[in-house]
């Protein structure tokens, strides 16, 4: 009698099949949103865009390209379009979740190599860098001030990333049904520093994967002002974080509620 046959042993590097929703938070990208969701729907079984009370055509544009639409009726800022992200993905059968932008800067063809470290388990959250291996055409002032902001939220969070304001990145439904956004000030720009104090407060284990990042279009905001108000909103989150103190609302996965609430619930 032959042996019955073994069968594979998974181990921590072994992928495993899983749902994935991409999720794209635009603001008037009539021009390009097209195009990024067909390059993402390759990689993923499902497009999200949530639309931030876009003024132009970004909404029908999006839908004929076959992606599924939440929609804010007025623009309330990129934390807002995040959360939103994590709670269709939360109430969705997804196992895995992709953030990028609807500008076109970020490649959806990376996409597969952001996934990989989560299908063999090696990470909870991957984040695209631009600053590895890959040589961008990143301007001067630019990479001056990423720097600054990498330094400002590594000290404050205490985890240690070399891109920590790019958006384009990857989590399992570990990191993204635990990740709270508090900090909504000047429309949530520093959403991502503010996802790297999450992280390290949930110890979720965190991957860099080297990306490129097209700067064809000019920037719509001034990246000086941008970058000195995300520094600023660091700094706030880095006093909140050692005085024990947090934003009287949270923005989370199931909704706003006081943090009282919250704080109750985790008790019971």
């Amino acid at each position: 009698m032959r042996d019955r046959e073994e069968q594979p042993r998974m181990t921590a590097e072994t992928p495993v099949p899983s749902r994935v929703m991409a999720a794209i938070p635009a603001f008037n990208e009539a021009a390009n949103i097209a195009n990024v969701i067909r390059g993402a729907q390759a990689h993923v079984d499902r497009v999200v865009v949530i639309d931030d009370g876009s003024t132009d055509l970004t909404v029908e544009r999006a839908k004929g390209a076959g992606a599924d639409v939440i929609r804010h009726e007025v623009n309330r800022g990129k934390a807002y379009a995040i959360m939103s992200a994590f709670r269709a993905a939360n109430q969705g059968d997804v196992d895995l979740l992709v953030l990028l932008d609807g500008d076109g800067q970020h490649d959806p063809s990376d996409i597969p190599k952001l996934l990989q470290p989560l299908r063999e388990n090696r990470a909870d959250v991957v984040i695209g860098s631009r600053f590895l291996d890959i040589r961008n055409p990143i301007p001067f002032y630019r990479t001056i001030g990423q720097r600054v902001l990498n330094v400002a939220t590594h000290l404050g969070s205490g985890l240690r990333c070399s891109d920590s304001q790019c958006g384009y990145r990857a989590m399992n439904r570990s990191a993204f049904s635990r990740i709270r956004v508090y900090e909504t000030f000047l429309h949530g720009l520093a959403v991502e520093s503010e996802m790297q104090f999450e992280m390290a407060r949930h110890d979720l284990r965190v991957a860099e994967i080297p990306i490129y990042v097209s700067y064809d279009e000019r920037a719509r905001r001034s990246p000086v002002k941008h970058g000195f108000s995300v520094l600023y909103r660091v700094l706030v989150m880095t006093s909140r974080k050692w005085s024990g103190k947090r934003k009287l609302t949270a923005v989370s996965p199931v909704g706003e509620r006081s943090i009282g609430e919250a704080s109750k619930s985790a008790r019971n």
